[in-house]
């Protein structure tokens, strides 16, 4: 007898149908038209047909459609008619799956168009590639197909094409449809459960998936692990290490050795790096200011000769200014210090508490669903993105919805507002952070942390060094820290939903949770009169604050009323001994005394609870912090006047509408007077500060005075940028620009349109534009909005089409982009390799006089015998000027020009001062406005051609 063997054949897969079009413009309505179909069919992951076709309109195509696509009236005028080729479509697309990255936009207008010449509309299922990439895909860059297929190296050579369109969106269904398939069961089985309503049946895909699973079970991958129901990744764990003996390498010769061509020697960072050890290993002083010029590598410059100082019962505590610097110090420079180094080094990444996901929160907030569509995703995207993170940090998300008041239920609040005995404390982030600052050799955190929690960071160690990376801003992060706002529109909406979920009748709150228990109910009555009585105190608070306003200066009819308070006078109201403050305080004591006693009652009986009841306590919770944290605005207002009196300013803004009018407090210090000495640095062994734009005109006082530094006892070396801006880079000043003033505004609005129009238009590159006023950018933007640069050119500007990391990510990743941004535009930003070559800055970045914390400074200063023009607004302007110009060369092979549309840097003394702190070698031209789109293009054209013949 033979015996054979049948092997199970798995079922084919369904046929994608992926489907790119090109049309006359976006609205049905109006009239558009397709001019172009891609089709590319996909079965288990090949292709299996392609089709494509231009389609004539019978109507002329825009000229920005023409430009954006490349397709012109001629190429459409002897296609074929919608109708001739409708047939042929319905037969392919016939019991497909309709795939369009943006299906809302093309299976509506494909199907309009099909019912326009007769045809019946399709009545097929229809999935959207752009949803899924943001669940699938939730640490993504951006989700435009161009950076999607970049990111994930798909080849793209024809984007605004409809078959390369389509044909690279069927490359990236591929990809989401395998991490699809990698999902864990768990993971997959929630996100089902949650019922998310998608584009059309792309929520399908889940389900499909699921049954799939069901019928063909996956193990767990081997980095996963699941805690409360939901799948964790598993940190990598840390092997004990044998300490070598160390010797820092002093010469040339003993860096290439450790180098091992995995790092380039550069003479000007060996320098830098001897510098450093040499001071802090012979030298008696423990303070060192480094301003190490562009190109140096100036992290791995301190970082090298430290861990030799510290490693390795020894911490470097590193302070940088932004999230997005932590992030680029924490990954490829430490990735290089391991790479040559005899021993092994860790580093951790520290925030504020509210950057980071409180784990039990989220997973208890899946218990309950949720009809909002923006919740039900940033839920699916939080599921996947656990998958990855080991940090917990929400910050590595690409979310844009990050003020839903979602986030404020699931932040984290710290490690002391856990309870030990939640099943997911041992695996919450913070607790997990913990563990690792215990064993971390190096600690990268931000100014704002550093400054709140220096002690504890100090304390990590018996030695610890702090290096101040962009030192410049560590007086501003203290100043920060002390200015505050108070929104009593912010502290009404919390006091309303607690009243709501405490109220009596409320079928859903904390009523129904404690319904059988009497102690329960007597707190939450007690509760209920609390807030009525903190709202009492609070409108009471706000009454005498409207009444400090200056009524003589209040016109009729004012929108927004912006106004300085007297110091003496706010104290006498927010002092913690004045009656209204003592009645605010005593209603939160008792307010939060009743819910710690429901609390009590809660976790006594917390294997009974549902998590939707979790759910419950956990949003009374979140309402109750903002109520604290408005006491403690108080509080620090109250101490900020008491002891420092004359060195803050505080005002009240007022924005009125026909319904309400809307109170906020806002304010802080002035100046640190010697807080950095006391408060930071006198917790740390030896400090560094470093940056690439310290000192300006060559003279110190004003930077040791920022860093509130003895001049007696601190050294400083100066390395100057080793790239060579006499070859790469030009500097055009206009010597004709037209500056503001209350007569001819438009005027100065108009000439800045007219001159980045010119500019714009004669040099099509990677071009960015720095303001001082988002206001400017925004009329500037709609003059440009109404020339034809937009159907050039990608055209960002900061608040009006997104914000500064989203704008960033969409320029960093274009080729003729023009971004237009103000402030934190400046500095913090690194774009590399050609992706920013013009930049061109519209006004010197003096602070605005009027802004009401310069005008205080500046009486201040005045008070105090110093002329505030050169004792701050001068040193300001010239270092911000420097870190504008400083963004434009980033690495040897960049080139680029910088324009200043402001003749005060040509015309005046001060200018002098100015252009003589940037790099000495950059050759600087003052021209007439007109002639520099002519001189930017040949500039730019020369160094392209040296860089091509190289």
């Amino acid at each position: 007898m033979i015996w054979t063997m049948k092997t199970k054949q798995r079922k084919r897969g369904p046929i994608y149908s992926v489907v790119d079009l090109e049309t006359t413009g976006t609205s049905v309505k109006s009239g558009d038209r397709i001019i172009q179909v891609g089709l590319v069919m996909i079965q288990d992951g090949k292709i299996i047909n392609q089709f494509e076709t231009r389609i004539n309109p019978l109507m002329k195509i825009p000229r920005s459609v023409q430009q954006l696509t490349g397709i012109t009236d001629k190429d459409v005028s002897k296609a074929p008619l919608l109708e001739d080729i409708a047939p042929t479509l319905e037969s392919l697309l016939s019991g497909t799956i309709f795939v369009a990255h943006n299906v809302n936009f093309d299976f509506p207008f494909i199907n309009h168009e099909l019912t326009r010449v007769g045809r019946d509309p399709l009545r097929i299922s229809a999935i959207d590639t752009v949803t899924l990439s943001q669940i699938l895909m939730p640490t993504a860059k951006s989700y435009r197909l161009r950076d999607l297929t970049s990111y994930l190296h798909i080849e793209h050579d024809h984007p605004h094409s409809a078959v390369s369109d389509a044909e690279a969106t069927g490359v990236l269904l591929k990809d989401l449809l395998a991490k699809l398939r990698a999902l864990p069961t768990v993971t997959l089985q929630t996100l089902v459960k949650m019922e998310m309503q998608l584009p059309f049946q792309t929520a399908n895909l889940f389900q499909r998936e699921l049954d799939e699973r069901n019928q063909h079970p996956l193990p767990l991958a081997d980095h996963l692990y699941i805690s409360g129901g939901v799948a964790l990744r598993k940190e990598r764990p840390i092997a004990p290490e044998t300490v070598p003996t160390i010797h820092y390498p002093r010469t040339k010769r003993q860096k290439e050795r450790l180098f091992k061509q995995k790092l380039e020697y550069r003479p000007a960072q060996s320098k830098m790096m001897n510098a450093i050890y040499n001071h802090f290993s012979r030298d008696g002083n423990n303070q060192l200011v480094i301003e190490a010029g562009t190109g140096m590598g100036k992290t791995l410059g301190y970082l090298l000769p430290l861990s030799y100082l510290t490693y390795p019962r020894h911490k470097i505590v590193i302070s940088t200014t932004t999230n997005v610097l932590q992030e680029q110090l924490i990954s490829k420079p430490v990735d290089q210090l391991n790479q040559i180094l005899p021993f092994h080094t860790t580093a951790v990444l520290v925030k504020g508490n509210s950057h980071y996901l409180n784990l039990s929160k989220f997973v208890h907030s899946l218990s309950v669903h949720d009809d909002s569509q923006l919740v039900q995703m940033i839920k699916a995207q939080i599921l996947v993105w656990l998958l990855q993170t080991t940090t917990g940090d929400l910050d590595e998300l690409n979310l844009n919805s990050q003020r839903s008041p979602f986030f404020t239920e699931i932040r984290h609040h710290g490690v002391a507002s856990l309870t030990k005995d939640d099943p997911l404390y041992r695996n919450d982030f913070l607790v997990r952070r913990q563990k690792k600052l215990a064993t971390a050799n190096i600690i990268v955190t931000n100014h704002s942390y550093l400054v709140a929690h220096a002690q504890e960071l100090g304390a990590t160690s018996p030695l610890t060094y702090l290096v101040v990376d962009e030192a410049q801003h560590l007086s501003e992060s203290v100043l920060q820290n002390s200015r505050d706002e108070i929104s009593f529109s912010r502290a009404a909406v919390a006091i309303n939903q607690l009243q709501t979920l405490t109220e009596a009748e409320s079928e859903q709150g904390l009523t129904k949770l404690f319904a059988k228990l009497p102690l329960g109910q007597y707190n939450l009555e007690l509760m209920r009169a609390d807030l009525h009585e903190f709202r009492a105190a609070l409108d009471d608070i706000q009454e005498a604050l409207y009444g400090m306003l200056n009524q003589t200066k209040i016109t009729a009819g004012d929108e927004f009323i912006e106004q300085v308070v007297d110091n003496h006078d706010l104290y006498e109201l927010l002092s913690p001994d004045q009656s209204l403050m003592m009645r605010l305080e005593q209603a939160l004591a008792s307010l939060k005394l009743h819910f710690t006693a429901l609390e009590h009652l809660f976790k006594a009986r917390n294997e009974s609870w549902l998590s939707s009841d979790r759910y419950v306590m956990n949003q009374v919770g979140s309402q109750m912090s903002v109520l604290t944290h408005i006491d403690e605005h108080f509080r620090l207002v109250g101490q900020n006047l008491r002891d420092e009196n004359d060195a803050a300013v505080y005002w009240l803004n007022v924005r009125q509408s026909s319904e309400r009018s809307t109170l906020r407090l806002s304010g802080g210090l002035l100046a640190a007077n010697h807080y950095l000495r006391e408060n930071v640095y006198a917790y740390f062994y030896r400090q560094l500060f470093v940056g690439a734009t310290l000192f300006t005109s060559g003279r110190l006082n004003y930077l040791y005075q920022q860093l509130d530094l003895d001049p007696q006892k601190v050294k400083s070396k100066r390395f100057a940028s080793t790239f060579d801006y006499q070859q790469n880079a030009r500097l055009y000043v206009a010597t004709d620009s037209v500056m503001p003033d209350y007569q001819n505004e438009n005027e100065y609005i108009n000439y800045l349109a007219q001159s980045i129009y010119r500019i714009a238009q004669e040099n099509q590159c990677q071009t960015m534009v720095l303001f001082n006023s988002l206001v400017t950018i925004e009329q500037v933007y709609g003059l440009l909005r109404q020339t034809d640069l937009f159907n050039q050119r990608d055209i960002l500007a900061q608040g009006i089409n997104g914000n500064r990391e989203k704008l960033l990510k969409q320029f960093a990743t274009g080729t003729n982009s023009l971004l237009m941004g103000a402030n934190s535009f400046w500095e913090g930003i690194d774009l590399p390799n050609q992706q920013l070559q013009l930049l061109i800055v519209t006004r010197l970045p003096f602070d605005a006089p009027d802004e009401p914390f310069t005008k205080a400074e500046h009486q201040l200063l005045q008070s105090q015998g110093k002329n505030p023009f050169y004792n701050s607004a001068l040193p300001k302007a010239t270092i911000r000027l420097r870190q504008g110009i400083g963004r434009l060369l980033r690495t040897p092979q960049d080139y680029g020009v910088a324009v200043v549309l402001d003749s005060r840097l040509a015309q005046r003394r001060y200018g002098r001062s100015i252009l003589n702190a940037l790099p000495k070698d950059l050759t600087v031209e003052q021209v007439a406005t007109r002639q520099i789109a002519t001189k930017t293009k040949k500039f730019l054209k020369h160094c392209q051609q040296h860089t091509n013949g190289n």
